[in-house]
């Protein structure tokens, strides 16, 4: 069957930029940095018809930006862009979203509505944090009111209570914890396993200092990025500074996708367009305490095998990924649920990873997408998967790129959500637990004075299965979780008083 290319989603322009000026009376505001964005993007489309790509939009979709104070964003932006007939969304919150809006965007394609969809967003809490500093009051747009997200942002934001109870409720500390987990199945000790994570993270950093658009361009090596200095202060074990996302950034990205047919009509040549020719996206069991592997993530794996075959293609073919990065944790996890070989050659981002490059909020992803439009122009490659993360490895969306025409109608699979929470067997999360348990995952948080506070230990616990807790380790406990793989160790769990935090140690 003849392909219909009014049907065939493609991304056709994209751009990014970060601003460098220090000075938050002169630095741009959000909406800037998004206006900016969206011409380059406009430009990277070809557009020579003085914005009228922009006019003619028909979507705009504004990612959740943690820097504005508007009850309606993505109203203002489409206002100041002159994309008056556009229908405008403000997104929900958490790393996934911009893919997310892509493969909505894909499907609108696929079933013949001929859009033409702008992605984009921004941060600028870099200027905010200096502004407050400086004690200065920013003249941004603002408006009463919280904006009516799509999707709407959960209450929870991914956070148990009984997490949130006992210090468990923060990407720092979730994310941490995390890596307990992955060094104890890899079988390495804390030490092996940090030089293995510091391997990791410099090829990274490296593709940060060769981004021009990366918040942090300085090459470090593997043993700089994982040894404690003043410089590098242990943030929560086993994570020092340079290991952890950067959200205080002043960085814009943005997207246009339509349909093949719309983007020859523009005038685009097959090699100015990536191809989206495989998505999906999913949710893990929602809290990560409730997860029965927490460095395991079924849904991504669920998505990539899902979006791999409705692409047609294999993971070898793929010339590169661009995993979200925001913690070791989170890209390790990414690697192994897609199956890639940890001492694979292709690169891991194309972005440069959120500790260097930068974490603009909900945002990250525009511009790993824009990167990847930007590699494939390239011609550096013929195929890449862009991979998002929302909240603590909770929230999963995938994106096939492709620099070559299929040769069939994407097919979008329904129902993966649905059988995903068929399979899933959600741990049960005990509040005020006591008796004896067992250590699955930990971390320790420290101070800015370099002290480590209290342990956080994930626990099951003792008797009937399917039941696990969270807890602060006692003093003891906690000098033995710096010291050591606290993973399978027994300990005895005390309940909280009066909703407090349940205290665990040494059995």
């Amino acid at each position: 069957m003849a392909v219909d290319w009014t049907r065939v989603p493609v991304l056709i322009g994209a751009g990014q930029v970060t601003n460098r000026v220090e000075d938050p009376a002169t630095s741009p505001d959000p909406f800037a940095l998004m206006e900016e964005a969206t011409r380059l993007a406009a430009h990277a489309a070809h557009d020579r018809r003085g914005g009228g790509l922009i006019r003619s939009l028909t979507h705009l979709w504004m990612v959740h930006s943690l820097s504005l104070r508007h009850g309606d964003p993505a109203a203002e932006l489409a206002r100041r862009l002159g994309a008056d007939t556009a229908t405008s969304r403000c997104s929900g919150m958490g790393g996934s979203v911009p893919q997310w809006l892509v493969n909505r965007a894909a499907e609108l394609v696929v079933a013949g509505d001929r859009p033409r969809v702008l992605i984009a967003g921004a941060e600028a809490l870099a200027t905010r944090r200096r502004a407050k500093a400086a004690g200065l009051r920013l003249d941004w747009p603002t408006s009463e009111g919280w904006p009516d997200t799509w999707p709407p942002i959960e209450p929870d934001v991914g956070v148990h209570p009984v997490e949130r109870a006992n210090g468990l409720d923060q990407a720092t500390t979730m994310y941490a914890l995390v890596e307990s987990a992955l060094a104890h199945a890899a079988g390495q000790t804390p030490e092996e396993h940090t030089r293995t994570m510091g391997v990791l993270m410099a090829g990274l950093n490296a593709v940060a200092a060769g981004n021009p658009h990366a918040w942090f361009r300085t090459l470090r090596s593997a043993a700089e990025l994982v040894t404690v200095t003043p410089d590098n202060r242990m943030v929560n074990l086993p994570y020092p500074k340079y290991c952890n996302a950067v959200m205080d950034v002043d960085m814009g990205a943005a997207g246009i996708v339509t349909d093949a047919r719309t983007a020859r009509d523009l005038g685009l040549d097959p090699a100015d367009i990536a191809y989206l020719t495989g998505w999906a996206d999913a949710h893990e069991v929602w809290n990560l305490s409730a997860r029965p592997a927490v460095h395991r993530a079924p849904a991504l794996e669920a998505c990539g095998a899902t979006a791999l075959a409705m692409a047609g293609t294999s993971l070898d073919e793929l010339g590169a990924f661009d995993l979200y990065a925001c913690f070791p944790s989170s890209i390790e996890v990414a690697r192994d649920s897609l199956g890639i070989a940890p001492d694979d050659p292709r690169p891991l981002t194309l972005t440069g990873g959120l500790p260097s490059a930068g974490g603009p909020g909900s945002n990250a992803v525009t511009h790993a997408i824009a990167n990847a439009l930007d590699w494939l122009r390239a011609g550096r490659g013929h195929a890449t998967l862009v991979q998002g993360n929302g909240y603590y490895l909770t929230k999963q969306a995938l994106g096939v790129y492709t620099n070559h025409p299929p040769t069939s109608n994407p097919e979008p699979v329904p129902g993966l959500q649905d059988r995903l929470d068929a399979g899933a067997r959600p741990l049960e999360i005990v509040p005020s637990p006591s008796g004896g348990a067992t250590v699955v995952a930990a971390t320790v948080p420290y101070g800015r004075d370099g002290e480590p506070g209290a342990g956080i230990v994930l626990v099951d616990l003792d008797g009937t299965p399917g039941r696990r807790s969270v807890a602060r380790a006692d003093p003891v406990l906690t000098a033995a979780l710096v010291a050591g793989d606290p993973v399978g160790q027994g300990v005895t769990i005390t309940p909280g008083e009066g909703g407090g935090p349940n205290c665990a140690a040494p059995a």
